[in-house]
């Protein structure tokens, strides 16, 4: 009887091999573990060639969906485009067909869009940029050569007999003897030049003081009155108030003299001051020489490097210190929940720091009416037999205080540190946006008793009410065990903000 080779059962292993791995690779591929969940909308192409089923549709470069079934809907490309659920559409969204690579693959791009509504399964887009194709492409490029040939053959036929060459030539010679009677004029008159556009400068900017604009507007006004009928009047007021002046400057030709003496005596005084002026100029040119050479702290700080460099690190580092404290975010909120088996209200203050999306630190003082037990165990004798006896005493209605780190992951927060006083862990998990959370909470893990286990819930119809229920100690050994309501309110404080800003306390 015959055998199988070695070679023969190494080639059958290797082929059963293969065919398992692509039915578990069909397997796989066509499963719902590897399936997005997706919506769908739809959008109109003039055409789609190209673009086959089940292409990517990008946003950003990033795959947010494929497309789905392509028909011909009254002469246009209908293109069905399934979305990722997590991917919001934007009402001005725009879809184009775009071109991958040297092959040409295609694939359907989307452009956000700023609008706040978005668009919902089984909606249009509306923004579409249908795409260029090749032939229309090819078909302008071909009329836009054809204008280019017309355009070489005019040149051709100018320029191309000898008249045409002939008739260039001057050109360019009439054109080398221009410039170069430029170039000399340019030469001879450039002081000539440069002072008058310096002059030129100075003039516009004059023009650009304000007081010129309004000295103009007054003489328009001026110009406008001397126009006016009252032009006679103001003539003969004019012959009569120089008459007035004559006539003061004969009587008091004394003290006019006397006034032309102290006019001259204050121009040597203003000459005075203006010689002092140009000291006091040339020591304020002998400090800026200095600050320019490095000399002096302004000097340094202005002129060295290695000053400007430390100066922007200090300020950096300010920067950093700044922009840390306005990542910070400090709430504060106060819960009452009516506990149905003592008929009485546990209240919670608590005050949450959150330096990250992701980390917070929350402080908790509790109002307990249930008290704080305290146990004593003492032994004693009597009679000669030794009796082992515990004392418990209950502090009504005692305060308790909680200190909490918590770090989330995604919708899920977990917590741990002082609960109610004594340690313990605790876990929340948010949906909805954080409107609605599960919270459950175990501590005081007392080796005599079991440990105080609660479980809440949390609901946020509108900010900053919140509403809860839940069971409290649902696992007490002590009878302990009650079903709670409450309610609270939850608010951001900037003022505990800005005290406890100088805190340090690690990003880390």
């Amino acid at each position: 009887m015959s055998t199988f080779t070695t070679e023969a059962k190494v080639g059958l292993f290797v082929f059963i091999g293969l065919a398992v791995l692509g039915f578990m690779a069909v397997k796989v591929e066509n499963s719902a573990f590897v399936k997005k969940t997706a919506y769908e909308v739809f959008v109109y192409f003039d055409s789609a060639s190209g673009l086959a089923k089940d292409v990517q549709v990008e946003m950003a470069g990033v795959e947010v969906g494929r497309v789905g079934a392509i028909s011909l809907d009254r002469g246009k490309a209908r293109v069905g485009l399934r979305i990722h659920e997590e991917i919001v559409l934007a009402k001005d969204s725009r879809a184009f067909i775009r071109t991958r690579g040297i092959l040409g693959d295609k694939y359907v791009e989307i452009e956000p869009g700023a609008s706040e509504s978005r668009i919902r399964p089984g909606e249009m887009i509306q923004n579409v940029v249908s795409p260029m194709e090749l032939d229309e492409l090819l078909l302008s490029l071909g009329d836009i050569m054809a204008d280019v040939k017309k355009l070489s053959g005019t040149l051709a036929g100018v320029f191309g007999n000898p008249q045409g060459a002939d008739s260039m030539r001057r050109i360019m010679t009439n054109l080398n003897a221009l410039t170069d009677t430029l170039n000399r004029t340019a030469q001879k008159s450039h002081e000539d030049v440069s002072r008058l556009i310096a002059n030129m400068a100075d003039f516009s900017q004059a023009l650009n003081d304000p007081d010129v604009g309004e000295t103009i507007s007054n003489i328009a006004d001026f110009s406008e009155s001397l126009a006016g009928p009252n032009m006679e009047k103001i003539i003969a007021n004019l012959a009569a108030f120089s008459q007035t002046l004559k006539e003061l400057g004969e009587e008091n030709q004394g003290d006019i003299s006397e006034t032309v003496q102290n006019a001259r005596k204050a121009s040597d005084s203003l000459n005075t001051l203006l010689a002092e002026l140009s000291d006091v100029s040339g020591s304020v040119k002998s400090i800026s020489e200095k600050i320019d050479s490095g000399q002096g702290s302004i000097g340094r700080l202005i002129n060295e490097d290695d000053t400007v460099e430390s100066l922007n690190t200090a300020l950096g580092g300010v920067n950093r210190y700044l922009s840390q404290q306005d990542r910070y975010r400090t709430w504060l909120d106060y819960t009452g929940e009516y506990l149905s088996d003592s008929q009485d209200v546990k209240s919670y203050l608590t005050l949450r720091l959150q330096p990250r999306e992701d980390k917070h630190y929350l402080f908790q003082l509790v109002g307990d009416p249930a008290g704080r037990d305290t146990v004593t165990e003492f032994d004693r004798t009597v009679g000669g037999i030794s009796l082992s006896e515990r004392e418990v005493k209950t502090e009504r209605d005692a305060l308790k205080f909680s200190a909490q780190i918590a770090k989330r992951y995604y919708d899920l927060v977990l917590r741990g540190g002082f609960f109610e006083s004594t340690g313990g862990l605790g876990a929340d998990y948010h949906f909805f946006d954080d409107r609605l959370t599960l919270t459950i909470e175990a501590f005081d893990f007392d080796s005599d008793q079991n440990p105080h286990l609660k479980f809440k819930t949390l609901y946020s119809p509108f900010k900053p009410l919140y509403l809860s229920a839940g069971f409290d100690d649902f696992i007490s050994e002590e009878g302990r065990e009650s079903f709670f309501i409450g309610a609270g309110i939850h608010f951001s404080d900037e003022d505990i903000k800005t005290l406890i800003s100088n805190i340090p306390i690690s990003l880390k």
